[in-house]
């Protein structure tokens, strides 16, 4: 009964007719904290290396990128694989003018289980950033963030100008929109 209610508490969380369309960057409405139903939170945010969420960064400066998908309800949220979840453009970087850029990893690693739990008032956090930083490596394991992201290639920074970063997240058969406007000068 307890699944039955977590799925159901989750698929209120939104679906992709609740985000407004986002073709035209110009007038670009920020979805980065989706609050869809009680309890249930998806939060998309840039990061600096101090952890401090930002939108402003200097040319060669770090981006970490950030999802918190954040169960507030008393019982366990029961979801499909991460991976199935997070897709293939988690964390998808376009220029303005919406050329994609690429993406701070360079493979998502599959998840064996089949499913994964967010316990009671928990979340289930993932990061990774533009360029390596050990400290933030998957149980110390380099080149690995939040155990789904690998990093084979070093990235190129970016250049100055502005960019976003969207992409579509699956919670039960609902699509949220994540994105994100950020500068590099």
């Amino acid at each position: 009964m307890s699944v039955l209610l977590a799925f159901g508490l989750l698929s209120a969380c939104g679906n992709s007719d609740d985000i407004p369309d986002t073709n035209n960057h110009s007038e670009k409405e920020e979805t980065g904290t989706i609050e869809k139903s009680s309890g249930q939170m998806v939060d998309f945010q840039l990061q600096n290396e101090d952890g401090m969420e930002c939108y402003d960064f200097k040319e060669g400066e770090n981006i970490i990128f950030r999802l918190e998908i954040k169960n507030d309800t008393d019982e366990d949220a029961i979801l499909p694989p991460f991976s199935e979840v997070l897709g293939l453009d988690v964390f998808s970087v376009y220029s303005w003018e919406g050329e994609k850029i690429g993406t701070p990893w360079d493979v998502v690693m599959t998840s064996f289980r089949e499913c994964e739990i967010i316990g009671t008032h928990s979340s289930a956090v993932f990061v990774c950033p533009w360029f390596d930083i050990p400290a933030l490596y998957y149980n110390g394991t380099e080149h690995y963030y939040s155990e789904y992201f690998y990093k084979k290639d070093d990235k190129s920074p970016l250049p100055k100008g502005e960019y976003f970063s969207e992409f579509e997240i699956k919670l039960n058969e609902k699509t949220i929109t994540c994105s994100r406007k950020f500068d590099i000068r």
